[in-house]
């Protein structure tokens, strides 16, 4: 926590639409170098396999851990990404919609559960997410973090949001 009580735990989360080119690997690594995020949880990043030497490929060195799902043909594909001297990280479930990791601040001992989804687009797979997210259990009083790209739209009018 910082001196206003307000918890600043500085996770970069983003759609990065394809982590398998120098290109966009180098991007990603310029925004963890700007932003100085402990923590990195990419969607979409369209990886059939992730291993530690891909991760020391893009990542700066302090990231260490990490869990991953590996992408479905040409699509999907999750990271969640972590510095272990901050957080020890336990990985609780991983499905095709999302990783679900258990954090605990190596600083304050604090521990909080962190959600990275990524929504499929198509219907039958998107009923098949919105259960399981509605299954999750998520205790009223833990701290809990879900972000991620949710492939929902609230309304779609000529371009405008």
């Amino acid at each position: 926590m910082d001196n206003s009580g307000t918890r600043n735990w500085n996770v970069l989360c983003w759609n990065v639409r394809g982590l398998n080119s120098s290109t966009r690997q180098r991007v990603v690594r310029e925004k963890i170098d700007e932003i100085q995020c402990s923590i990195i949880c990419l969607q979409e990043t369209k990886c059939p396999s992730i291993d530690a030497n891909f991760i020391r490929s893009w990542c700066p060195r302090r990231f260490d851990q990490f869990a991953y799902i590996p992408s479905v043909g040409a699509s999907g594909g999750l990271i969640t990404v972590w510095n272990s001297s901050i957080f020890e990280g336990i990985l609780l479930d991983s499905q095709q919609f999302g990783l679900i990791i258990k954090f605990t601040s190596k600083l304050n001992a604090e521990v909080w559960t962190l959600v990275n989804v990524y929504g499929p687009c198509d219907q039958q797979r998107r009923d098949a997410f919105v259960q399981w997210l509605y299954n999750v259990h998520s205790p009223f009083d833990a701290n809990w973090l879900l972000l991620g790209d949710f492939n929902f739209l609230r309304q779609w009018r000529t371009g405008i949001w």
